[in-house]
């Protein structure tokens, strides 16, 4: 099998087109999905990719989130198309949430330790019921926080060029020899965790699963009723409050940050021929 290695924009287009396909699945099957962190910020700031971002996130409601796995377990959006998870017996991957990713390509990820290859993907993660109490959702988001450098620390290649020295290289080397034989136990344990408050109505409700913002995910409940907004000339469902969502996750969402902070992520991408 050969391969040609994609541009930036050629990944974007590929992200793109996945995004595409999962909003139409979406519509024909009656789900909810919403547009969500850099990609809604995206949305709204730029009409559509944060140009030195490249990668695409979405949000679902628990309830569909779940639906959208069972249907696509069974039936791929498309063949190309696969959705893989923690949970996805024969498409396991090692994060506790879905990515759906697309066959015909590959992706060498920067920095990772394993050395199993991915094509382009999407993330799909999915809204749950956050604690009404400030203290209780700042604790629950410090443990999920905790749970993330675990993981982190089992996926993270580790040489000697970022490690103090042979002794510490060696000893970080044994430690996360132990650390992977927990990766799916941890990504379990997270997706258990961010369920934890989905029998009660507490008002509020966001992304714990992943929760890279912390606290600040958490939004009322009537954040997420569906509204349209434009990426790429192309319109998709977005929060009808993306105004209170994106500040409690960047502040001054509309404000460009520093040129050293527009960093992208270190993927290197190929079509399979």
């Amino acid at each position: 099998m050969r391969k040609i290695q994609l541009s930036i924009d050629e990944i974007k287009a590929r992200e793109f087109s996945i995004l595409t396909e999962f909003a139409a699945f979406c519509t024909n099957n009656k789900l909810t999905y919403f547009l969500c962190g850099g990609t809604l910020l995206g949305c709204i700031r730029h009409k559509g990719f944060i140009p030195w971002d490249d990668d695409i996130d979405v949000f679902m409601p628990r309830a569909d989130y779940e639906k959208f796995f069972a249907i696509t377990s069974q039936t791929p959006i498309k063949e190309n198309l696969i959705t893989r998870t923690y949970r996805a017996p024969r498409n396991r991957i090692p994060y506790p949430f879905i990515k759906i990713i697309d066959s015909s390509t590959e992706v060498v990820e920067q920095g990772k330790a394993t050395k199993k290859k991915n094509g382009i993907w999407i993330d799909v993660l999915p809204i749950d019921v956050l604690p009404q109490d400030d203290a209780e959702n700042e604790q629950i988001y410090h443990t999920m926080h905790s749970l993330r450098k675990k993981l982190f620390f089992a996926l993270t290649e580790i040489s000697l060029a970022n490690s103090k020295n042979v002794f510490t290289y060696l000893a970080k080397k044994v430690k996360q020899c132990f650390a992977k034989r927990r990766i799916y136990s941890l990504c379990r344990q997270m997706d258990m965790l961010s369920q934890s408050f989905n029998k009660q109505d507490t008002g509020f409700q966001g992304c714990l699963l992943w929760g890279l913002y912390g606290k600040g995910e958490r939004c009322k409940s009537n954040t997420f009723t569906v509204t349209k907004g434009v990426f790429e000339n192309r319109e998709f469902s977005i929060p009808a409050g993306y105004d209170s969502y994106l500040r409690g996750i960047y502040g001054n969402y509309m404000e460009l940050p520093p040129m050293e902070k527009r960093v992208s992520h270190s993927i290197t991408a190929y079509k399979l021929i």
